[in-house]
């Protein structure tokens, strides 16, 4: 340090260097900021430090203005702090008292500080005035201490006594803890040596000897050369690592023992330093020396300051060459991680959080370039909000973490970004500490959930809709609760109900049925709340009456409601009027089983309205998870895999084992998407950037879908050694996508299966949304009638109808917000007038009027025109029905004609017993069918129950094949109440037949016991829609059903493919299966399992 000359700003010192430790005495403020000032501003011109510790005469604002006069732009280094100005109590004092702890820690944090933010060092000035003689001990060793300390570092110290206030005993003293003093004589400043130089110079013999140990000891390399660049002398490490002795270094010249060259290479440091005259230090790598080496040389001047040579040190970092590599490696694998993690990362660099950067997600979702500062301190063009309310600056997750230094978890954030979209994101964020645990900044990591609060808010319209339709229904609607000891009592009813008994909901609710019926019909009521209680559903005529006594015939259709545990807890019930056709029973008699049929689908359809309603409010409770994120790690070269404990969390795996192989991470993978899971991951290693989704099966047996992305690491030539991913949960955002189209596809099939038209209609605009086959009702299009106004409608009404409907439109508008019912002739396409029912209630917020109507068509053609028809409908009823018998009659017969013709055609085939079981099968098949007819005979009924139906059907054919003594039982699980159309019932009731005679003849040879199950449901949640139903036209949708035959026979072969197979009973069921647009399934795992999906079309 002593070979750093610095300026001093004194004319009577000059040039010092680092480490110099001198004192003033003065009498006056002038005599202070005459040697100060000077002192201080050639600190600031050659950045460094500075630190004004003041005292009186001066306090910190007349030091300020002192060094203005001088440094006129004093306000720019004091606003960045290059000068510091403190008073003594801030530095020296400590209740009033000197304390020297508190003064050696300052003097060491302002150094730090110098060093940290690269200034050259560290010039301080401290003004002694308020030193008291009870403090002067202590003080005086704090000196000594500095003194001693100060030659080893980049710093300038220098001390101010005012001789008013010091004797002679305190001048030795002061004089003797520096290392020169100034003092003022004759009007010039002067300077005096320490005595302690002297003493110096007899001790520097003694120095010499320690130096001379300390040189051979130190493990660096070290060497003094003169400025021939000749080895002066060298330490026993640079001797041992040439592989000479020490004497034998003398007069080598360094850079041919070396480097092996004859001039000093260009990045030689000594050859820097004889240009400059200045230390330096290079890093280098040398092969003769052993690897790299951190290279420094410090100039050696004689006594007029003049160049001699150097002290040449070489220091070994091979050690931390190695932890460089590793750290950058790291910070490269962390970087991969940020770049493809599919979560918004932004990393605060600050701790005001005044510069702000975020990965390549981040930039995504805040519309920025990659390394753009996005901090709201320099940029405007984002606003942040939560819950509806601006976020401050302050209040942003980064800036808490930062400026609180707290954890800020699970925050959701509305940010508008600069294209005027809105992004929803939820995460986290943490402050970020520095070695010594200051806040140096913070991180944050966010996902985006934008399309998650749209699914979560298109579900809540759709339930909505839902409300709606019920509250338009054209049926009255009855709940009614069982409350134990007292009876049932109504808990809802619809609009239409409470008018067709004249009364309010207000005075119906909390009744029971009882209140609205005669004697007779409260005896009838408890007979059929018993039934309900059993489970027992029906259609049945009941009795009310109306408010102002006159009765009310209704049709009605009831259904038993139980919670989960089975427990009984009431009925539903859909009510429709029926007292104008009791009136005239006597000419309606003959259609009652058609308007039966009605009801009954009417209650289908209420039954799937009021679960859908059920599971959107079920749905709209449950609130989803955040997704979690765990990361992997496959080594290609040594198969290992590394697996982060999130990412066993996600698959449902003990995050203490370690990462799961290869072929146990594909176990995970759910069978349907294994093999698409293994041609992404080849894919990945060719060099694809990878980002999939897919399910998982957890160890508990529950399944997952999770979203992969994955990126595959290279070496120098170009061979794959690893690949890195992420794993993202996506379960619930996908069940709720799901959610969504279940909630569209119900709301669809509801108004399809009615036969109805579902709208709203926007006032303002002038444009309703319609729901339902448009075409069949209007005869036009979707697109022929674009978008649906009031004029185009009202321009199809008849125009002796169009006024009526225009005078009641705009009279109930203005009512605000009441329901409203009118009938009116309507013009198809073909110019055909049909009559429509059309049912609406008008709607409008606090601040407004009447703004939107939601209605329900109807076309009520059929209803008018039944009295002209009523005489033709039984004989078309009758024909359809004989000429749909005699259609699958004929079908049948000529498959089973077909299955004959194969076996008579073989060449050696001489089993006639075969051939007369093909007959005996087709008798039966019309006997099958003649049942069906005498049911339609019997009945009136164009459906059959299917299921009593099947359970004659098996045993006939258990009866048929049954042989010798084999034990062979029968297993059926059928659901009641499953009623088929010839066209269903036909088919499904051959499928059966040939499945079960398969096994019946195949399944059991060489057992002598066996089983066959039987299982038909209706399936869940439309999962077995037949892909083929999805291209119907609008206006139907369908009920699905799946159909299981199994037994646990001998089984078939692994070879076997129902697609491949040439017998013709395979191809005879696959057929049916088509005629039914359903789909079959073939497991083999135990037995032989046939499971056969389909779907049953529905008008809504």
């Amino acid at each position: 340090m002593k070979g750093q000359l610095r300026k001093s700003g004194i004319d009577a010192i000059g040039d010092i260097p680092w480490g110099t430790h001198f004192c003033q005495f003065y009498q006056t403020k002038e005599d202070l900021i005459e040697i100060v000032v000077p002192y201080l501003k050639a600190g600031l011109e050659n950045n460094e430090l500075c630190l004004w510790i003041t005292s009186d005469p001066l306090g910190v604002e007349d030091a300020k203005e002192a060094l203005k006069k001088s440094v006129p732009d004093i306000d720019t280094y004091l606003n960045r702090e290059q000068v510091e100005i403190i008073p003594e109590t801030l530095f020296y004092l400590e209740k009033g008292a000197f304390d020297q702890k508190k003064a050696l820690n300052m003097g060491t944090e302002k150094f730090l500080r110098a060093v940290e933010e690269g200034y050259c060092g560290l010039r301080t000035i401290g003004n002694l005035s308020w030193l008291k003689k009870s403090d002067w001990d202590n003080f005086a060793d704090y000196e000594e201490k500095v003194d001693s300390a100060i030659g080893n570092y980049r710093i300038i110290s220098m001390c101010a006594y005012s001789l008013d206030k010091c004797n002679a005993t305190d001048i030795i003293d002061v004089v003797a803890n520096h290392q020169f003093t100034l003092i003022k004589r004759e009007g010039n400043w002067e300077r005096i040596e320490s005595p302690r130089r002297r003493k110096a110079e007899e001790t520097a013999v003694q120095a010499t000897k320690n130096w001379e140990y300390t040189f051979d000891a130190v493990p660096d390399l070290i060497a003094i050369l003169d400025t021939e660049y000749r080895i002066v002398r060298a330490n026993r490490a640079m001797a041992a690592r040439l592989g000479i002795t020490p004497e034998e270094c003398v007069g080598l010249t360094c850079y041919r023992v070396i480097h092996g060259t004859d001039e000093p290479p260009s990045f030689c440091p000594y050859r820097q330093l004889l240009k400059e005259g200045i230390e330096h230090t290079e890093e280098v790598r040398e092969d003769s020396l052993g690897g790299d080496f951190i290279l420094s040389v410090l100039p050696l001047h004689d006594s007029k300051g003049k160049i001699i040579g150097c002290t040449h040190f070489a220091r070994d970092i091979n050690e931390r060459k190695r932890l460089e590599e590793q750290t950058r490696q790291r910070a490269e694998e962390m970087e991969t991680v940020m770049e493809i993690a599919p979560v918004a990362i932004w990393i605060g660099h600050d701790p005001q959080c005044h510069n702000i950067t975020g990965n390549r997600m981040a930039n995504e979702y805040f519309e920025s370039r990659s390394g753009e500062n996005v901090s709201p301190k320099v940029t405007s063009l984002r606003r942040i909000f939560c819950k509806g309310s601006e976020l401050a600056v302050d209040e942003l997750p980064m800036q808490k973490a930062a400026l609180k230094g707290i954890e800020v978890r699970n925050e959701e954030i509305d940010v508008l970004l600069p294209s005027r979209e809105w992004r929803v994101l939820l995460g986290s964020a943490s402050p970020l500490h520095d070695a010594r645990g200051n806040v140096r900044g913070s991180v944050s990591a966010f996902i985006d959930i934008t399309e998650r609060k749209k699914a979560e808010e298109a579900l809540r319209r759709s339930e909505e809709k839902y409300r709606n339709l019920i509250e338009t229904a054209n049926e009255g609607i009855w709940i009614l609760e069982w409350v134990p000891d007292t009876g049932a009592r109504t808990i809802y009813v619809n609009k239409k109900m409470a008018e067709m008994l004249g009364c309010s909901r207000e005075e119906m609710i909390g009744k029971s049925v009882r209140d609205f019926t005669d004697e007779e019909g409260k005896a009838i009521f408890e007979l059929n709340m018993k039934r309900r209680e059993q489970g027992i559903n029906e259609s049945h005529e009941f009795k009310l009456l109306r408010k102002d006594g006159s009765p009310l015939w209704a049709l009605v259709n009831s259904k038993s409601l139980f919670d989960e545990t089975g427990k009984f807890t009431g009925s539903i019930s859909m009510l429709t009027d029926i007292t104008g056709r009791r009136e005239a029973e006597t000419k309606l008699k003959e259609t009652l089983e058609n308007l039966e049929k009605l009801v009954e689908d009417r209650t289908l359809e209420l039954e799937k309205a009021y679960k859908s309603l059920k599971e959107s409010e079920t749905r709209l409770s449950e609130a989803q998870r955040i997704a979690h994120i765990g990361n992997w790690d496959w080594d290609l070269l040594t198969c290992e895999i590394y697996w982060s404990e999130e990412m066993s969390r996600i698959f449902g795996r003990d995050p203490q084992k370690s990462g799961a192989s290869y072929s146990e991470f594909l176990d995970y993978i759910h069978p349907d998407d294994r093999d698409y899971v293994k041609n992404a991951m080849k894919r990945a290693i060719k060099g694809e950037l990878l980002a999939i989704d897919y399910s998982i099966l957890l160890e508990d047996g529950e399944e997952s879908t999770v979203h992969m992305r994955a990126q595959a690491v290279f070496n120098e030539k170009n061979i794959p050694i690893k690949i890195k991913g992420t794993v993202q949960d996506i379960t619930e955002r996908k069940k709720a996508e799901k959610a969504l189209e279940l909630s569209e596809e119900r709301y669809r099939i509801i108004t399809e299966q009615t036969g109805q038209l579902v709208y709203d209609y926007n006032i303002e605009k002038d444009i309703a949304d319609v729901a339902g086959n448009i075409e069949e009702l209007t005869g036009f299009t979707s697109e022929e009638l674009g978008n649906i106004n009031l004029k185009l409608w009202t321009s199809r009404i008849h125009p002796e109808d169009l006024n009526r409907f225009l005078e009641n439109h705009k009279k109930y508008l203005e009512l605000d917000r009441k329901s409203y019912r009118i009938e009116y002739r309507f013009r198809k396409k073909n110019g055909e007038y049909i009559y429509l029912e059309e049912n609406w209630v008008s709607q409008g917020d606090s601040k407004s009027s009447v703004n939107r109507v939601l209605g329900v068509i109807k076309n009520i053609t059929e209803r008018k025109q039944a009295e002209k028809i009523l005489a033709n409908i039984e004989t078309a009823r009758k024909k359809e029905i004989h000429h749909r018998i005699k259609n699958n009659l004929q079908v049948i017969s000529s498959l089973l004609d077909l299955q004959a013709e194969k076996f008579r055609a073989r060449e050696h085939f001489k089993d006639l017993e075969v051939l007369n079981a093909f007959r005996e099968s087709q008798d039966r098949v019309i006997s099958i069918a003649l049942i069906h007819e005498e049911l339609h005979e019997g009945k009136g009924k164009d459906t059959l129950n299917f299921s009593p139906y099947l359970h004659r059907l098996v045993e006939s054919l258990f009866q048929t094949y049954k042989i010798g003594n084999k034990d062979l039982s029968l297993d059926m699980d059928l659901e009641e109440n499953i009623f088929f159309d010839m066209d269903t019932a036909v088919p499904l009731g051959l499928i059966v037949n040939e499945l079960v005679s398969n096994s019946l003849k195949y399944a059991f040879q060489g057992r002598d016991k066996g089983i066959i199950k039987i299982r038909l449901n209706r399936g869940e949640n439309g999962k077995t829609v037949s892909s083929k139903h999805e291209n119907r036209k609008e206006g139907y949708g369908s009920t699905n059903f799946i159909l299981t035959v199994s037994d646990n026979g001998v089984g078939i072969s692994e070879g076997f493919s129902m697609e491949d197979s040439d017998t013709l009973g395979t191809q005879l069921v696959t057929a049916l299966v088509d005629q039914l647009d359903g789909k079959i399934d073939l497991k083999k795992d135990s037995g032989t399992e046939f499971i056969i999906r389909f779907s049953i079309p529905e008008k809504k």
